[in-house]
C-alpha cells in the first residue's frame, strides 16, 4: 500500500476513516465500484445490528428491573451513551447528502494554499486532531476491555459444583434476553458477541464524535491561514515600497477566503446542531449515571475500576466537543486583532482602509458552533454540564 503523503488531508483523517468504516457511516466516493459501495451498507447493517444487539437488551433490563437504581446506574449510563449513538446514524444518514457536500468542502479547503510555510498552522491542528481520535479510541476500547474483563474475572472466580455453578456469572453488559443466558454453551455464546458488538460500538462512537471534533478543527485551521496571509500583507507593506499595486489582489483573497469560511461554519452550524443538541443535554445523565455507579460501588474490584474508566471516557468524549468549539472562537475573533496589529492601516489609502474596517467588524461578531442557537460549544459548556450532572447526581441520591 503506497504510504499516504503527511501533507495530504487523506493522512490527518485516516483514523477517523478507519473507525468510521467499521459501521459504514465514512462517505461512500461517487466513483466507487458497486462492490465497494455494496461492501459499505453490509457495514452499516451489521455495526446497526450489533448496536441494536446490545441496546435494545438493556431496555428490556431497565424495564425488568425498574426502581433498582443500581441496575438504573449501571445500565442507564451505557444505554444513555449508546442512544447517542444511534440517534447520530440515524440523523446522518437522514442528511447524507449535507454530510457529503461538508465532507468535500473540507477537503477543497485543504488546498487553499500551496506554501509549506502558510500551511504549518492548520496541519498542526489537524495533526491535533489526529492524535486525539486516536487517543479518544483508546479510551473507548479501554471501556470494552474493562468490561469484559471485569465479567471475565467473575467468570473464572466460580467454583464449579452443582450448589453456585452460575450464580456469579454475568456478561460485559447487563442486559436481558427474554431468556436465561447463564448456562453454557449460551453464555459463552452471548459474551463472545456482546464483547465483539462493543469493540463495533467503540470503534464507531470514537469515529463519529472524533470526525465532529476534525471537522471543527479543520475549518478553525482556516482561520489560521487567514491571519496567517495578513501578516504576510504587513510585512510586505513594511518592507516593499512598491506592493500597494498587489495589495488589492491580496486583500480580495483574503475577504473571499474569509467569506468562504463562515459559510462553511454555517454549514457545520446546519449538520451538527440537532446532533451537539442531544449530545449537551444527554452528557450531564451519563456523567451522573456513571459517577452514581461510581460512588455507589460497594466493592473496589474491576466491577468499580470499570465504572471508573466509562466515567473518564465520558468526560474526554465531552471534552471532545468542547474544545474545539472554544478553538474557533478565538480564532475567528483573532482575525480583527491581526489586522489592527499587524497592518500599518493608518497609511493606507481609504479603499483599502475600508475593506479592512469590514473585516474587522466581521471577525468582531465571532463564529461558533451551537446547540439550537442558545448553547454555544466552549470550555464553559463543559463546566456547565458537569454542574447539570452534579445537580441530577444530587437528586438521585435523595431518591435513594
Amino acid at each position: 500500500m503506497k504510504e499516504t503523503s503527511k501533507s495530504s488531508i487523506d493522512y490527518y483523517i485516516l483514523p477517523n476513516k478507519i473507525f468510521c468504516s467499521a459501521a459504514g457511516m465514512w462517505p461512500i466516493d461517487e466513483q466507487s465500484s458497486t462492490r465497494s459501495k455494496v461492501f459499505a451498507y453490509s457495514r452499516l447493517i451489521f455495526g446497526l445490528t450489533a448496536i441494536n444487539s446490545i441496546f435494545v437488551p438493556e431496555i428490556m433490563a431497565i424495564a425488568s428491573n425498574w426502581g433498582d437504581i443500581k441496575v438504573l446506574a449501571g445500565v442507564g449510563c451505557v444505554l444513555t451513551t449508546l442512544g447517542q449513538l444511534m440517534f447520530k446514524i440515524v440523523y446522518l444518514i437522514a442528511r447524507r447528502e449535507e454530510t457529503y457536500k461538508l465532507y468535500n468542502e473540507i477537503r477543497s479547503l485543504w488546498d487553499s494554499s500551496d506554501d509549506p510555510r502558510e500551511r504549518q498552522p492548520y496541519e498542526q491542528l489537524a495533526y491535533k486532531a489526529r492524535i486525539c481520535t486516536i487517543a479518544f479510541y483508546i479510551s473507548c476500547m479501554s471501556n470494552v476491555i474493562s468490561f469484559s474483563i471485569a465479567a471475565a474475572i467473575d467468570y473464572f472466580r466460580i467454583d464449579y459444583n452443582i450448589s453456585n455453578a452460575h450464580t456469579s456469572r454475568h456478561l460485559p453488559f447487563d442486559v436481558w434476553y427474554g431468556t436465561d443466558v447463564s448456562a453454557s454453551p449460551k453464555f459463552e455464546i452471548a459474551f463472545v458477541y456482546q464483547v465483539i458488538s462493543a469493540m463495533i460500538c467503540a470503534a464507531t462512537i470514537s469515529g463519529l464524535d472524533a470526525s465532529f471534533m476534525t471537522t471543527i478543527l479543520h475549518v478553525s485551521g482556516q482561520f489560521k491561514l487567514i491571519n496567517t496571509w495578513i501578516r504576510n500583507i504587513g510585512t510586505e507593506i513594511n518592507y516593499q515600497s512598491n506592493y500597494l499595486s498587489k495589495l488589492e489582489a491580496d486583500l480580495i483573497k483574503c475577504i473571499r477566503h474569509h467569506q468562504r469560511v463562515i459559510n462553511v461554519v454555517n454549514d457545520v452550524n446546519n449538520l451538527l446542531t440537532p446532533i451537539i443538541f442531544i449530545q449537551i443535554l444527554t452528557s450531564g445523565i451519563e456523567l451522573c449515571l456513571s459517577g452514581y455507579a461510581v460512588l455507589e460501588n460497594e466493592t473496589a474490584g474491576a466491577d468499580l475500576l470499570k465504572f471508573i474508566s466509562y466515567l473518564i471516557s465520558m468526560g474526554v468524549q465531552l471534552l471532545l466537543w468542547c474544545w474545539p468549539g472554544e478553538i474557533l472562537v478565538q480564532e475567528s475573533q483573532e482575525i480583527g486583532h491581526v489586522i489592527y496589529i499587524n497592518i500599518p492601516w493608518y497609511n493606507l489609502p481609504p479603499i483599502y482602509r475600508r475593506q479592512l474596517c469590514i473585516m474587522i467588524v466581521r471577525a468582531q461578531r465571532n463564529c461558533n458552533i451551537t446547540a439550537l442557537t442558545f448553547q454555544t460549544l466552549s470550555i464553559h459548556t463543559l463546566t456547565t454540564v458537569f454542574n447539570t450532572a452534579a445537580s441530577y447526581f444530587t437528586l438521585l441520591r435523595q431518591m435513594q
